[in-house]
Order: structure tokens, then C-alpha cells, then sequence
């Protein structure tokens, strides 16, 4: 009997510890947060490699705007950065801004 209960408790203990490495699997890989993307008008030191080209244009005059939105079209494709980005102002409103969607090499 006493055998019966040590197999049954042995058999419980086992089962509760898969189920925390389980959990605990899946909270660390939840808590991997995605980086943002950075803008430079600058090259970089790393090593990488070019995605693209991405730009954007906005009838708004607010620069913050403007970056967050090349910074969506960069996340996009799967960037890292941004590099090379330049500002123009377009007669009637725009603001433009384009530059090389890099991602670095691991």
C-alpha cells in the first residue's frame, strides 16, 4: 500500500513539475519584447544587411509623426533601422521623409 501511494505521489510530483517548465517556457517567450526601430541619418558600425527603401509623406507638420510612421513601414519589412533617412518639405505641406531599411546580421 504503502508502495502504491509513494508511485501515485511520485507520478503527481512529476506531472506538476512538467507543467512549470511548460509555463515557464511560455513566459519567457512571451517576455521577449520587439525592439524598435531606430532612425539615423548616418550609417551604421554593424554589420547588416539592406531590406529596402522606405518612405513616407504626411501633410502634417509634426516631425514625430512623421518618424513613427517611417518607423511602422521599416517594422514592417522587418528592419532594425532605419539608416541614411532624410527630411524634405514639399511646397504645399508635405513632409517627406525616405531612407535604407537595414537589419543586422547576428
Amino acid at each position: 500500500m504503502k508502495r502504491a501511494i509513494s508511485l501515485i505521489s511520485l507520478s503527481v510530483l512529476s506531472g506538476l513539475l512538467a507543467m512549470s517548465f511548460i509555463v515557464s517556457a511560455q513566459a519567457q517567450t512571451k517576455a521577449k519584447p520587439k525592439k524598435e526601430v531606430i532612425l539615423t541619418t548616418t550609417d551604421i558600425k554593424d554589420s547588416y544587411k539592406v531590406i529596402g527603401i522606405v518612405s513616407v509623406k504626411t501633410g502634417e507638420t509634426n516631425l514625430d509623426t512623421l518618424n513613427d510612421k517611417l518607423k511602422e513601414e521599416a517594422k514592417g519589412l522587418g528592419a532594425d533601422y532605419v539608416i541614411g533617412v532624410n527630411y524634405f518639405y514639399v511646397q504645399g505641406g508635405y513632409l517627406y521623409a525616405y531612407g535604407t531599411a537595414v537589419k543586422i546580421k547576428e
